[in-house]
């Protein structure tokens, strides 16, 4: 088991992701499963005319399910998400270098998607910090990366 930064290669495959390209990643995969979302809300929101009342509460559900859905899967069957393919790194599991399980992605998704659950302002404050928390790591780990036992390294 990797017992530090030191125990992976300092550039290319195997090196430890940049959090810059981590966010990147994120941001291409939050686009991808909030802006449907968003879409939706929007649509409903402008048919009832109350689009000044904000962002209804079941499009927080709906993206809570989705995000969890999109994210475990993908990172369980082939390690990565489109975002994470589009940049060039993958998610591994920090014991043995393989690909995370099904109950370690879910795990991994689950933390900052349960912001979802707070009012949307709050929401999105939430789900970054638990995502920034990677930048003051070492190991580049933000706090889901270590729940549920991953690292994120560079594929190229």
């Amino acid at each position: 088991m990797p017992t530090g930064p030191d125990s992976f290669p300092a550039t290319g495959v195997n090196s430890l992701a940049s959090y810059g390209v981590r966010a990147a990643a994120r941001i291409i995969d939050t686009l991808i499963i909030a802006g449907p979302v968003l879409l939706a809300a929007t649509v409903v929101l402008a048919e009832r005319g109350t689009a000044d009342q904000g962002f209804p509460r079941w499009s927080a559900a709906v993206w809570f399910a989705l995000a969890v859905t999109y994210d475990t899967v993908l990172v369980a069957w082939k390690g990565q998400t489109v975002g994470m393919l589009a940049v060039g790194i993958k998610v591994a599991r920090i014991d043995n270098g393989r690909r995370p399980s099904w109950a370690h992605a879910g795990i991994r998704i689950a933390l900052p998607a349960m912001a979802a659950a707070l009012p949307f302002d709050y929401a999105i404050v939430v789900y970054s910090g638990i995502f920034t928390t990677a930048a003051w790591n070492p190991m580049r780990r933000g706090w889901h990366d270590k729940a549920a036992g991953t690292v994120v390294v560079a594929t190229r």
